[in-house]
Formats: C-alpha cells, structure tokens, sequence
C-alpha cells in the first residue's frame, strides 16, 4: 500500500472545518461567524453617519463676571452658556464630598436670555466629565432647560453609576398638539432678568438612612408661580445611595449634549455654611468656559460603524460602535441567513458602554429592514439586545423580540451596564426553550435575563437577514458604546 502525504496547511483547514462543523451541532446546525474587527468588516450601513460635513462651532463665555444681575450687589459668576458634548464649567474647587455628607447651598438666580435646545446645570458635581452624557453624572443640584420664551427648573441627584432621582420644580407637560398647532412644553422660569431665591439641602440620614433632599424656590415677581414657596422632596431609591458619589466641585456647568445658549447669572451664594464674595474674583476654576469650540457629536444625528482606532471594548484597535442618538433609525450590520424564529441564534462577545444620557436607546441582534423609517423594534422582525432605559435604571441589558406580525417581548429590569467598563456578553434565542414556546437569555458579566416568548408568539414568524447594530427613533439622548470579538449564528 502507497502511504499518502497529506499537506500540512490542508490538515489544519480540515483540523478548523471540523472544530467549526462541531460548534455548529452543538448551535443546532447553524453556521456561527466570528468578527474580530482587526480590519473593515465590510458590513453594510444605512442612516449611521449622518454628522454634518462642517460640524457646529459653539462658544462659551461664562464665569466670574463684574454685572450685578442676580444679586445685591456688583459681582457675581455666569454669563453665556451652550449646551455642547464637551463638558464645561466654572467652579469652586470643594472637599471633596460623597453621599454620606451632608450638603446645604443657597444663593440667587436670574436669567437674561434663553433659546431652544439650552441648559445648565448647577451644584456640586464632579470634575471628572465624560462628554455625551447630557446631564453631569456624580452630582447634585438644578437642571436648567430652556425655550425662547423662558426655562424649566428640576433638581436631580445622580449617582457615580449614572443612576438618578429627582424631581420637577416646574411643571412638566410633553409637547402637544392643540387644534393642529404643535404647543411646547411650559417655560415658568423668566428669562427678563427676575431675580430667583433658593435652598437645597441633602441629609444622608434622612429617609432612615436612605439619603433624602429638600428644595424651595421663590421669585421676586409680583405674581408668584405654583411652585415657588413650595418645599420640594424627595427620597433616595434604595441603592441610589450605596452606588456613590464623589463632589469636588461646586459650581455652574452645562449640559453636554449640543444646542444652544442661555444667559444665567448666580450670587448671594453660600456654600456649605460658607459665604462666597463676588465683589472680586473668586479665582474659582474654568474648564472650556470661555472658549470657541466644534462639535464632536450633534444630537439626533447617529456616527456609528466599524472603528479602526479605537479599542474601548477590549484587545487590538478595531471594533463596531460610536454614537447611536436616538432620533433617527440607522443600523451597521452583516448580512446572514435568512434566519427565522425556528432557528436557534447565538451570539457573544465584548461590549463596553462608553457614554449614556437620560433617555437613550440602541440595539444589536439579528434583524429584518423595515421600510418608512422606522427601526425593526418597532416595526418588522428582530430579536436580540436592548440597550436603555430611565436613569434610575441606568442602561439596562436586556433581551427584546419583535414577531413578524408586531408581537413584542422585552424584560424590563436586567443587567444594568456600567460606563467605562468591558465586559463579555452574550444572547442566545432557542426556539426550544420556555417548554417549546421560544425563550431569550442575554448575559452581562455574570448577570443574566431571561425572556420566555408568549403562547403562539414563535408562530407569528420573523425574517432575519441581518446581524449588527441600530439606533432607534423617537428623539432622545446618547448611547457611545462599542463591540469587539463579536461571534453570532449567520446562517444554516
């Protein structure tokens, strides 16, 4: 008998081949693909990059200032404020102080100017800013929001994990339409200049332990608002507390999310039991408050894709993510299958949330490309991870399905993510699972949710014929995150 040399490279492809015909038996006869994203994919995008070839300039002139608009005498800090991406602000240099201090700060307010898509932020608050986040996280104090014809007040404490509370210190109505003219939301706070008095406390004992702060308001206007005199309160959530805070500044800031301008200004102030003197420079400390600068990001205009520099997620530079605004449905995805909902789909990786604001969604999963704008959550097929949620929630991890024929299904708590930490994650639909119905598992670190389909959900069909990632409609807030070493069912 003639002995038969086999190549080595053939051995190995047939060593490889047999590796990957056996992870497909065990997936259930689909075919999985692996991704590391060491080069461009080549996936196909649609509505991702829709940034403005010249990005916005915005300029920001605040600090101290020599007027004498909100107080009683000359001197006092503000001036014009943008809300932009890049965090700015002018502040004292404090403690610094956690939740577990007690926090008292009192002072006076007036406002000269205001236009849309404008807000400010005032309180203690962390130096330390990553920018996209809309509202600044570790931090206690007023969110100022603004329209043409005034602002909107609520004070809100948010936590080192981006998880917050608060409340509403003017009222609060979404936008509306009133015999076919669209009527904005209400702006009680006056942008003529009206002078503002105000207090806010934290006591960490209050609310047995929990944490609870009280806020009161009140205008030197002939005619007084609902809300001013009124104290406000309000009680830490369970948890809120324990996840931290750290203060060392206290001082004004804007809202990093794009927009425009406000004209506000600050006196009378006392910090902590301790007055400040603005009839000269306090020498507080600025960061990017009196400078020109261009937007890296606009709001409502998603910038996402492959990434050949960046590494956030983990290993060698080279991975999928950016800025999903959520506001316009775009995605970046592999073309697969097609799959349906009788397939087992299996997905894994690395994933690490970079940035989230209040209010901000994205997706990533198997899915169909629905026509009219719309995302495949809400119309068409998809199954696989919704990344989201309220900020007192912070960015849940959760697994979602969306039928052919509009049934959804989604678990509403699950792993919570994390901002600035990597971690493996993994999806996994089996069409067997929840005793035959259809079930969804989504793992985060060492956290998990399950979603078991409804009776006669899997029979309502679904087309898949895409694996990635997508924004989401309506308007919102930023979700910056990024996946590498991605491996996912592709096909039979």
């Amino acid at each position: 008998m003639l002995a038969v040399r086999t190549p080595i490279r053939l051995l190995v492809l047939l060593a490889v081949g047999t590796l990957g015909m056996a992870f497909a038996a065990r997936a259930g006869a689909e075919a999985v693909k692996t991704e590391h994203f060491d080069r461009d994919p080549g996936w196909e995008g649609a509505g991702n990059r829709t940034m403005p070839n010249e990005p916005p300039v915005l300029t920001q002139d605040f600090g101290y200032s020599e007027t004498n608009i909100a107080g009683k005498g000359k001197g006092e800090i503000g001036g014009a404020v943008c809300r932009s991406v890049t965090p700015a602000y002018y502040a004292a240099a404090i403690g610094p102080k956690t939740l577990n201090d007690r926090l008292s700060a009192s002072g006076t307010f007036a406002i000269t100017r205001t236009s849309s898509s404008a807000g400010v932020f005032f309180g203690w608050f962390n130096a330390k800013q990553t920018e996209g986040t809309g509202r600044p996280v570790s931090s206690l104090g007023m969110h100022f929001d603004a329209e043409p014809a005034g602002g909107r007040l609520a004070v809100r404490m948010i936590n080192a994990k981006n998880l917050s509370c608060g409340t509403f210190i003017t009222k609060f109505e979404h936008y509306h339409v009133i015999e076919k003219k669209a009527e904005m939301r209400p702006t009680p706070i006056r942008n003529d200049g009206t002078r503002y008095t105000w207090k806010l406390d934290y006591d960490p004992a209050g609310n047995n332990g929990g944490g609870r702060f009280e806020f009161v308001v009140t205008s030197n206007a002939e005619k007084k608002e609902d809300f001013e005199g009124k104290v406000f309160a309000v009680n830490l959530p369970p948890g809120l507390k324990d996840g931290g805070a750290t203060f060392d500044r206290f001082g004004l800031a804007n809202m990093t999310k794009s927009g425009h301008v406000i004209k506000i200004y600050f006196d009378d102030l006392t910090i902590d039991g301790k007055g400040e003197d603005f009839s000269k420079d306090p020498g507080w400390v600025g960061q990017h408050n009196r400078e020109t600068i261009k937007e890296t990001m606009w709001a409502g205009h998603p910038d996402f894709g492959y990434s050949g520099k960046t590494n956030f997620a983990g290993g060698e530079a080279g991975e999928v993510g950016g800025n999903f605004w959520r506001g316009k449905f775009g995605y970046y995805a592999d073309r697969v299958g097609p799959l349906t909902m009788n397939d087992r789909l299996e997905a894994k990786g690395k994933v690490m949330l970079v940035a989230a604001g209040p209010d901000a969604d994205m997706c990533v999963g198997w899915f169909g490309v629905p026509s009219g704008g719309e995302s495949p959550d809400k119309v068409g097929s998809f199954v696989g991870v919704h990344v989201g949620g309220p900020t007192r929630m912070g960015h849940p991890f959760v697994p979602f399905v969306r039928t052919g024929r509009g049934s959804k299904g989604v678990v509403e708590k699950g792993p919570a993510m994390t901002m600035g930490k990597a971690v493996e994650w993994s999806v996994v639909y089996d069409p067997a699972g929840g005793a035959g119905r259809g079930s969804v598992r989504v793992t985060l670190g060492g956290e998990s949710a399950e979603l078991v389909l409804k009776p006669g959900m899997k029979e309502e069909g679904g087309r898949f014929d895409r694996f990635g990632v997508f924004s989401i409609p309506p308007g919102g807030q930023l979700v910056r995150i990024y996946f590498d070493d991605i491996s996912y069912t592709a096909g039979k």
